[in-house]
């Protein structure tokens, strides 16, 4: 019983622990500037006043009308294994798509398993079980 009591107590608080993030949608840049201190790098991408932030640790948020939109994150230890997005996404209506049309040389295909309920989802490459990045978004 005492054993139970205690795994119990490590999932919560293991549960509890995710890291914290912008509030997607809604986070201004200089929000996201004060709790991630300054970009590393700023690029500028071929989308409508939009631009994406560098971060130290490969963190970068894509940001359009100084709001943040989406977060490209490396996942962390347990959130490498694709079966942990299954399992994280069970309860949810998952759309995979594909990623990239041309392979270059050997590469493989990547896609993207994401779940708009929970505003999160991970690209993967095909034939693999590892996550390459979280893209973090609104969720609807």
């Amino acid at each position: 019983m005492r054993l139970l009591f205690i795994f119990s107590l490590v999932m919560i608080t293991s549960c509890g622990a995710q890291k914290s993030g912008p509030n997607y949608g809604k986070t201004t840049v200089k929000e996201l500037l004060t709790e991630k201190g300054e970009p590393t790098k700023e690029e500028l991408i071929p989308v409508e006043d939009s631009k994406v932030l560098h971060f130290d640790g490969g963190e970068k948020y894509q940001v359009k009308n100084d709001i943040v939109t989406n977060g490209y994150l490396n996942p962390s230890k347990e959130e490498r294994n694709l079966i942990y997005w299954k399992h994280a996404f069970k309860d949810c209506d998952v759309v995979t798509q594909k990623l990239t049309e041309k392979q270059v040389g050997h590469e493989r295909p990547e896609y993207l398993m994401k779940c708009d309920a929970l505003g999160k989802g991970v690209v993967y490459t095909e034939d693999s079980d590892i996550v390459l990045r979280v893209v973090e978004y609104e969720a609807k």
